[in-house]
């Protein structure tokens, strides 16, 4: 019973919050560090709320007050540091940002209100989690998600639905390997802050938790008073994908057609064919470890790898089959000699037959998954752009 008179106050706070409509602008786009997992942005937010027009008490010269009147805007000098604000901040800034804050103020006749604006210019990086599944390419999130210092009964943040978000897809460093989208997506969160108690209250806290019948019960429902909102704002970009598909894999498919031409070896000379399968092996791992280190470390495998592990394991299974056949050769002739019609060469053939069909099957499967996975979801964004 209890609890539930909690969640019916934590709701009726909420419904005395001071909404905060945000704006976010990306005004320039700087590099994007796939490897550290962050970014550089210059970005503009604004963020307005209103304020009855009795309860507005900032000082006016008599030209800001004429101006105001009119239902034009006016910039209010030191505002933060007399009068309330949401005091907002970004959740997944990196370091210290360059900041630069300004407020302004404009007369609402409908609604017979003050509408006060929050004008902050943002320079600096910015963490974001990179999902490389689909590496090189991928398509990356960018956002900036602000909050507040207040929990949800005092300020709720959401999308300005009249001055929608933007960005500048011209001032952008990384051309070369990225390409930005047009459109900006917006998503509203909430998030809980634990509240760490300090020996001067743990008295009184204990004597009001003896008043009470199911304590734990109201703590839980006390943490929804603890909330914080959050509004995430994202730009999306996707990766210029030409080079890795040059220099990753069409390489690897070169090494990996080598393999083939082992079996034009004569069955006589089977060392030979295990030393160059060996040496493909060698050096499609090396390979592989110099491509993984633009990357972070990730607990899951990109495209890339998985194509360069199927490659890697194509070679092994070749090493296997030139083994085996050496031990046939060994037990049915003299000294590795094999005729020219002799069903071992044939029984090779035909191994060869079937590792070359199954490569092309396997390319064939992974041009279809390209084109119905990552290059759908990138028609999917240009789709949002033409919108």
């Amino acid at each position: 019973m209890t609890a539930t008179k909690e969640s019916v106050r934590s709701l009726s706070q909420m419904d005395k919050a001071t909404i905060v409509h945000v704006r976010l602008v990306f005004l320039r786009i700087g590099e994007i560090d796939t490897l550290n997992e962050k970014y550089q942005a210059h970005v503009s937010i604004e963020s307005r709320w209103s304020i009855l027009s009795e309860k507005f008490s900032y000082k006016l010269s008599s030209d800001d007050q004429q101006r105001l009147n009119n239902g034009k805007s006016i910039s209010l000098e030191k505002y933060s540091q007399f009068h309330w604000h949401p005091q907002l901040y970004i959740e997944n800034g990196l370091g210290d940002l360059k900041e630069q804050i300004k407020y302004s103020a404009k007369l609402n006749r409908e609604n017979h209100t003050i509408d006060i604006c929050e004008h902050r210019d943002i320079k600096g990086f910015f963490w974001e989690k990179l999902e490389l599944q689909h590496f090189p390419s991928d398509i990356q999130g960018l956002s900036v998600s602000i909050t507040s210092m207040f929990f949800i009964d005092k300020v709720i943040l959401i999308a300005d639905p009249n001055h929608f978000s933007g960005i500048n897809r011209e001032a952008f460093v990384d051309q070369q390997e990225w390409s930005l989208y047009e459109h900006i997506d917006t998503k509203q969160r909430f998030i809980y802050d634990f509240l760490f108690q300090t020996n001067d209250h743990d008295d009184d806290n204990d004597n009001n938790n003896r008043n009470n019948d199911n304590p734990e019960l109201i703590n839980i429902c006390n943490t929804d008073n603890r909330q914080r909102s959050v509004l995430a704002v994202t730009c999306h970009a996707a990766r210029r994908s030409e080079y890795f598909f040059w220099n990753g894999y069409c390489l690897i498919l070169l090494i990996t057609l080598l393999s083939f031409c082992t079996f034009g070896i004569p069955l006589q000379n089977l060392v030979n064919r295990l030393q160059v399968t060996c040496t493909l092996i060698l050096t499609s791992i090396t390979f592989r470890w110099t491509v993984n280190r633009s990357l972070p470390t990730i607990s899951y495998l990109t495209s890339l790898d998985k194509y360069g592990l199927l490659c890697i394991f194509n070679l092994v299974f070749h090493s296997i089959w030139h083994s085996a056949i050496s031990v046939i050769a060994w037990e049915h002739t003299a000294n590795y000699y094999v005729g020219k019609n002799s069903w071992i060469m044939y029984l090779d053939r035909g191994a060869c037959g079937v590792f070359f069909s199954l490569f092309i099957i396997l390319h064939i499967g992974m041009i279809i998954w390209f084109y119905r996975v990552p290059f759908k979801h990138r028609k999917q964004m240009k789709q949002k752009d033409d919108r």
